[in-house]
């Protein structure tokens, strides 16, 4: 293919990581944080249409990610990682949380473009060396660890054995550390509203709910108070108007709760501060896992589950009386949490302290997960004109 005569152009790479897909961009490639930037890579991602068919998106929330990449100034930090979610149809956009599934590709990224140097991390796989990369999440000001394989000579190895539920094909491991993530978006520890249990009135109707703050905030209420079983497929729950609106519902409410905001109808429900609403009942098979999960993510039912989510349900699940504990019982003292989501199994790794802590609250060792990335193509993605950086942009 010829080079291209169009100067339109931004550097780009595209990565799936986990059970989504998302835009790497350099830092210094973009406008300053702010509208500039925001009407930039709404148009890249093709925002607002519900096709996305003028730009990169994919018509999901799991392709609708960007991830935006510099090398840090921070004391023991290799890279600085902003994650954008971009809303579909509606004209919405939000730099202020995080997604575990883009964050096992960051690692990758940091490693390909030569972002950080060699420290030895921890591989499940004997044939290959690991590069510890320390990651610091702008959006919740948090540090995550990713454990990335590498080859001999130094690059990320994306083959593998490992496999997970949503992705074809086998690929390398990558274990996310996720231990320094409490109270990650709210600054209020791991139960933000100081209850283990809070009693909310959704469509009508007191349910008992437990919210948690841990990697990204999240709400956890039983499946069967909002009249679904928790084992519907994702087609089916984002086609049920009554479980959405109540959805939105229980967002706005849990941010009134919290004194976010007066009004839950008016609430920002892409906003980093708006907690992912996850619906939980006992497995339906019990030999494939411990609960199952059903997530709401920008109007729709999440096809898998997301990263954050399942770290949140797990550090949820060990806290004695929370929603989830209740669910399921005599597992929540095993090292690990298996949720059986929309289209697999998703496994935690989950350890406490014996002792609690001065709250009385779990103080937890471990609180991982594995998951594959793989890059998948890089290049120049392009927009219109009027949309390109100016004189002013990072790094010019």
């Amino acid at each position: 293919m010829s080079p291209s005569k169009t100067k339109n152009g931004i550097p780009v790479a595209v990565y799936r990581g986990g059970t989504s897909k998302a835009l790497f961009f350099h830092e210094n490639v973009l406008p300053e944080p702010g509208p500039q930037r925001d009407s930039l890579l709404m148009r890249i991602m093709g925002s607002p249409d519900p096709l996305q068919i003028d730009g990169m998106g994919g018509a999901k929330a799991v392709t609708s990610k960007i991830a935006i990449i510099k090398k840090s100034e921070r004391a023991n930090v290799d890279v600085d990682y902003t994650f954008v979610q971009i809303g579909i149809a509606e004209n919405s956009i939000s730099s202020g949380g995080n997604c575990g599934n883009i964050s096992a590709a960051v690692g990758p990224f940091a490693i390909d473009e030569g972002l950080v140097d060699f420290r030895p991390g921890t591989s499940l796989d004997p044939a290959l060396r690991a590069q510890e990369v320390r990651i610091y999440n702008t959006g919740t000001q948090k540090d995550i660890i990713a454990h990335v394989p590498i080859d001999q000579s130094g690059a990320f190895e994306s083959d593998g054995c490992f496999e997970i539920a949503g992705v074809p094909g086998p690929a390398s491991s990558i274990l996310m550390d996720y231990r320094g993530s409490i109270g990650a978006i709210w600054k209020k520890g791991i139960l933000p509203s100081g209850n283990i249990v809070d009693t909310m009135n959704v469509g009508g109707k007191d349910v008992q709910v437990t919210i948690c703050d841990v990697a990204n905030p999240c709400v956890f209420a039983n499946a069967h108070d909002f009249n679904i079983t928790g084992y519907e497929t994702a087609a089916e729950l984002t086609s049920n108007r009554d479980w959405r609106e109540k959805c939105q519902e229980l967002r706005g409410k849990v941010a009134v709760l919290l004194s976010l905001t007066d009004d839950w109808r008016s609430w920002d429900q892409i906003s980093a501060f708006a907690p992912l609403p996850i619906f939980v009942a006992p497995p339906e098979d019990p030999s494939r896992g411990h609960l199952s999960a059903r997530l709401f993510l920008d109007h729709m039912c999440h096809e898998s589950m997301a990263g954050t989510g399942a770290v949140c349900t797990a550090a949820c699940s060990r806290i004695p009386g929370s929603v989830v504990s209740q669910v399921i019982g005599k597992a929540a003292e095993l090292t690990s949490l298996d949720i059986v989501h929309p289209i697999g199994v998703m496994n935690v790794h989950v350890q406490t302290e014996e002792e609690p802590g001065p709250d009385g609250l779990p103080v937890f060792q471990t609180l991982s997960f594995l998951r594959t990335a793989r890059r998948i193509m890089d290049g120049t993605v392009y927009v219109p004109k009027a949309f390109l950086p100016g004189p002013s942009t990072n790094g010019a």
